[in-house]
C-alpha cells in the first residue's frame, strides 16, 4: 500500500504547486501591464501653468515650496493602452493629457503660484497647498478635494462627485463650487469675509454659525454676506447637501 501512495501523493503535490503557479500568474498578470512615466519641466515660478486632461484614474497636484522652477509628473498606468502626452509651449504652459482607454493616476509637483486647469472624466482630483488660480473639472462621476489653498480664484465643478474646499479666501477673490449629485462642503477660516450664494434643491444648508446677514434665505436658497463681503463664495448642488465649517 505504501508503494502505491507514495507516487500518488507527489502527484498531489505537483498537481497542487502548478495549480499554485497558475493562480499566482493569473493574479500578477495585471500588474505586469502597470507602467510608470516621469517627467520635469523647468518653468517660471511666478508665471507656471498647468493644464491636465486625464479620462480615467486620479490627479494629484501638490505645491512644494522646494520645487520653485519645476513642474515634476508622476504618472502610473494601471491598465489598458493609454497613452501621456507631457509637453511645453513655447510659452511655457505645461500641457498633459491622456489619450486612448485605460486608467492613468497623476502625483504631480508644482510652485506654489501655479494656474492649474484640470479636467478628467472619471477619477479623482485632490489639490494641496496651491496659491495660484485652479480650475477642476470632472465630466462624470469622482470627487474634488481641495486642501490648504491660498488662491484668488477657485472653481470646481464636478457631475457626480463631492466637491471639498479647506483654505483661505482672499479679498476680491471668486469661489465657486458646484456639483450635481454630490455634497458641497467648504472649511473656511472663523473671520473670513464673503458675499454668499448658496442654491440646493433637495436638502438643507448648513453655515456653519457664520454670522451671516441675509438678503434672502429659504430652504433651498441662501443670499447674504458675512463680513464686507469682499470675497465671492457661489455654492451650488442639484440633489446633494451644502455646508460650510467654520476652521477653529
Amino acid at each position: 500500500m505504501r508503494i502505491v501512495l507514495k507516487p500518488l501523493l507527489s502527484f498531489l503535490r505537483m498537481t497542487s504547486l502548478l495549480s499554485l503557479g497558475w493562480l499566482t500568474l493569473i493574479v500578477a498578470s495585471p500588474m505586469a501591464f502597470a507602467q510608470n512615466f516621469s517627467k520635469s519641466f523647468t518653468v517660471a515660478p511666478d508665471a507656471s501653468q498647468l493644464e491636465v486632461i486625464n479620462q480615467t484614474g486620479s490627479i494629484k497636484i501638490t505645491a512644494v515650496s522646494g520645487s520653485a522652477n519645476k513642474i515634476i509628473v508622476n504618472a502610473r498606468q494601471s491598465n489598458g493602452d493609454p497613452k501621456i502626452n507631457a509637453t511645453q509651449t513655447a510659452q511655457g504652459v505645461v500641457k498633459v493629457e491622456v489619450t486612448g482607454k485605460g486608467a492613468v493616476d497623476f502625483d504631480i509637483t508644482v510652485p506654489l503660484a501655479t494656474n492649474l486647469d484640470l479636467l478628467s472624466y472619471k477619477g479623482m482630483i485632490v489639490v494641496s497647498n496651491v496659491s495660484g488660480p485652479v480650475r477642476a473639472r470632472i465630466t462624470t462621476q469622482g470627487n474634488i478635494i481641495f486642501n490648504g489653498l491660498r488662491s484668488p480664484i477657485v472653481e470646481a465643478n464636478s457631475a457626480h462627485g463631492d466637491v471639498t474646499f479647506s483654505g483661505d479666501i482672499l479679498p476680491s477673490g471668486t469661489y465657486t463650487f458646484k456639483s450635481f449629485s454630490g455634497r458641497v462642503d467648504a472649511t473656511l477660516p472663523a473671520n473670513a469675509d464673503f458675499k454668499l450664494l448658496a442654491t440646493s434643491y433637495r436638502s438643507k444648508l448648513e453655515l456653519g454659525g457664520f454670522p451671516v446677514k441675509f438678503d434672502k434665505k429659504t430652504d433651498q436658497l441662501v443670499e447674504g454676506q458675512c463680513g464686507q463681503g469682499r470675497a465671492n463664495l457661489n455654492l451650488w448642488t442639484q440633489d446633494g447637501s451644502i455646508n460650510l465649517h467654520r476652521k477653529l
